[in-house]
């Protein structure tokens, strides 16, 4: 019986390791590269960045990759993780999100001290896109999540 436990315990252990070995790409989000390694505020696209974005953001669509994302839509203002709300650890990441920021006026604050017009996207942990919002661009066409 003892026995048994210890095998037990052991691969509770191996097979928390490989998730965590999984989810462990997903953790390096500093090695996706941004348009701009710091923004200095306020904050506005450029004309030329504005119209890329604005031209191809209705083109996105749910399962594509991150890769085909930035192919289409430029590289990223700024990326975070996504969490699992149900508990605040660090190990309940759910992916991450690609944000396109066309104004913010500063980098912190109130929604209505930021002021901001952006495009987020979310993926899993393939790096698929799951779900999309923006803020202040009506003519986009959120993926919606499941």
């Amino acid at each position: 019986m003892i026995k048994q436990i210890i095998i037990l315990i052991v691969l509770l252990q191996i097979s928390t390791l490989s998730y965590g070995q999984k989810n462990n790409k997903i953790m390096k989000i500093e090695t996706i590269e941004l348009f701009q390694k710091n923004i200095k505020y306020p904050y506005k696209a450029s004309e030329k960045r504005k119209m890329t974005i604005l031209n191809n953001m209705n083109k996105l669509e749910k399962g594509m990759t991150m890769e085909q994302v930035i192919e289409l839509m430029t590289l990223p203002d700024d990326v975070n993780l996504t969490y699992n709300f149900k508990k605040a650890k660090s190990d309940n990441v759910t992916g991450f999100s690609l944000v396109y920021i066309l104004r913010r006026n500063i980098e912190s604050g109130s929604v209505l001290e930021k002021n901001e017009k952006l495009l987020g996207i979310h993926f899993d942990n393939y790096e698929k896109i799951i779900w999309s919002y923006s803020i202040d661009i009506e003519e986009f066409r959120a993926i919606e999540k499941e």
